[in-house]
């Protein structure tokens, strides 16, 4: 029988977080249960529930750990502007794709099932990170469109979810099983940047 860690072990909390994320990517939100949660973690089933009471609870922990406040230190930062709008781009998708690559799996099982049962779980993922780093990025956009960098028609909100959105697909094109891509991650960050500077006009484009 497998020994279960004791309640009061300091590291016990975490050991379950990062076995509930494991198991939530392997299995799903619905598919998961704490009972392989507890294993996974190496506890027994009453150590999860003197944790987190709930399953609801223990998720929500989770996404707060991996994207939310209580991970806040650990969580990519935004760029701060250069002066250089390519370099400043490219930046912001070296952030954007570390994170998608980072928690792909972890990303991928909560679009395709939390707007159905976890709604306040969405909208801390949306609020912890993803919509600062995307108003850390349209602002730049915005003055970027003002000095004219830009062309003064761009929308910076849609650039911004185009520009994220090719980061998106790049991360998920790459963790498909038997997909062979003629090109490198850092091709493709570069392909997007050129893209996006190309499309929206102005000084910005490459000569």
């Amino acid at each position: 029988m497998q020994a279960a860690a004791s309640p009061s072990t300091p590291d016990t909390r975490e050991r379950l977080l990062e076995a509930a994320a494991r198991v939530i990517a392997r299995d799903g939100l619905n598919g998961s249960t704490t009972r392989e949660i507890a294993r996974e973690a190496g506890v027994n089933e009453v150590t999860l529930f003197r944790h987190f009471q709930t399953k609801d609870r223990l998720i929500a922990a989770v996404v707060a750990r991996n994207f939310g406040r209580e991970g806040e230190g650990q969580q990519p930062q935004a760029p701060a502007p250069t002066g250089d709008l390519r370099a400043d781009l490219q930046a912001t998708a070296a952030v954007y794709d570390r994170l998608f690559t980072e928690n792909l799996p972890l990303i991928r099982t909560m679009l395709g099932e939390i707007h159905h049962h976890h709604c306040r779980q969405e909208r801390a993922v949306f609020k912890g990170i993803f919509l600062p780093l995307k108003a850390a990025l349209q602002e730049r956009l915005e003055s970027a469109r003002a000095a004219g960098e830009l062309a003064p028609d761009v929308r910076a909100d849609l650039l911004a979810d185009l520009f994220v959105g090719m980061l998106f697909t790049g991360a998920l094109r790459r963790a498909t099983p038997h997909v062979q891509l003629d090109y490198s991650p850092a091709d493709y960050l570069a392909g997007v940047v050129d893209l996006t500077l190309h499309g929206a006009g102005g000084r910005a484009r490459r000569s």
